[in-house]
């Protein structure tokens, strides 16, 4: 580690912040082929104050209280500029420099080696941490996660993998914003990690499909043509990995037909901030144009309600096939959306999900090289 990284161990305490951190999702709660017993003694969470629309105070705040309620074997380590470290109590890694939400990803990744997205991808590297959380530039997290964590086996190219609520049970989509172009080959790739993300929740045969503006075999890119008929080939071979539901529309998403979602990242992630606004705007205007008595009437079912809509109540996006456990949060995620993106760290790195992913995969021996 590099001189100026250096980690600051103090104390943790129970601060108090004015936001209500968001109960996980009962629907996100994954299930896992780990027993209790063999969890490790210490879980570290990496966090990233830096780069993101809100200021590195406010995450901080938030990873403070968060901390104050953790047991004590969940260790969250805080990775920002030099300055904050004398005012928190969490354990602390400086890092001189800031990766922006404007910079070009790959000049980033060669100029600025002491930013803190580079600490702690490197830190996860070296085992000193179990998972990494950030809300900076999506390009140069996915990018530098690749170049520093590596591929694994047989997969292509990293994409981010987000759950969303439908009707029956939670959806893995991907890619929400880490390629924006795609060829045929990596959306095949893109769904076999979603399936295979899908088995260690304990699904046995995901069903697949391919967001398409039809659900004809011919609608679409000349790449999601190809895309269509590679995953219909997959399907049909014997013990086949995955189910394939075919093209999917989106207004059919959310009718749960589908476990894994497939697309290019620049669609995806359109689709996603899309789901999320709608959802927001249905909420405000329940809570604004309801009268008081009805709303009171109603709190269990809006809570409900909130709690299946509410973008916060969703974690971050896991940034899938690398070997290391990444997950990105909107660069304008609420206290309550980072915190949901810390907790989902937690929980995957407390299951050794990512381990049980890799395995998923190397079931499927012939994955394409």
């Amino acid at each position: 580690m590099r001189k100026n990284q250096k980690i600051v161990q103090h104390a943790p305490i129970a601060a108090v912040c004015g936001f209500r951190i968001a109960s996980a999702s009962a629907a996100a709660t994954m299930t896992t082929e780990r027993s209790m017993s063999s969890r490790k003694a210490e879980i570290r969470i990496g966090i990233d104050l830096m780069g993101s629309e809100n200021s590195p105070q406010v995450l901080l705040q938030t990873s403070e209280f968060l901390a104050s309620r953790q047991p004590s074997h969940i260790k969250l380590i805080a990775i920002g500029a030099p300055d904050l470290a004398a005012s928190t109590k969490l354990s602390y890694v400086a890092a001189t420099e800031t990766i922006e939400l404007d910079d070009s990803p790959l000049t980033a990744a060669r100029h600025k080696r002491d930013a803190s997205v580079c600490v702690g991808l490197r830190l996860l590297k070296e085992k000193k941490i179990d998972a990494f959380v950030s809300a900076g530039n999506t390009g140069a997290l996915v990018c530098l996660a690749k170049m520093t964590l590596s591929m694994m086996p047989g997969l292509l190219r990293p994409a981010l993998l987000a759950l969303m609520p439908t009707q029956r049970r939670p959806l893995a989509v991907l890619d929400v914003g880490a390629n924006v172009q795609c060829k045929a080959v990596h959306l095949v790739q893109f769904a076999l990690m979603g399936a295979a993300y899908q088995r260690a929740r304990q699904i046995s045969l995901p069903t697949v499909g391919l967001l398409n503006v039809g659900s004809e075999a011919m609608k679409g890119t000349s790449q999601v043509r190809l895309a269509y008929q590679e995953l219909h080939r997959e399907a049909a071979l014997p013990n086949p990995f995955f189910q394939f539901h075919g093209n999917i529309e989106g207004k059919a998403v959310f009718n749960g037909d589908v476990d894994v979602l497939i697309t290019d990242g620049f669609t995806g992630n359109v689709f996603l901030k899309t789901a999320e606004g709608l959802a927001s705007f249905i909420l405000d205007k329940l809570n604004k144009n309801l009268p008081q008595n009805i709303l009171e009437q109603m709190q269990d079912q809006l809570r409900d309600l909130q709690r299946h809509l509410h973008y916060a109540e969703y974690p971050g996006a896991l940034v899938c096939g690398v070997q290391g456990i990444v997950i990105k949060c909107h660069s304008y995620s609420s206290p309550e959306a980072f915190a949901s993106g810390i907790r989902e760290a937690i929980r995957i790195a407390s299951e050794d999900f990512l381990q049980i992913i890799q395995n998923k995969l190397l079931d499927r021996s012939d994955l394409q090289k």
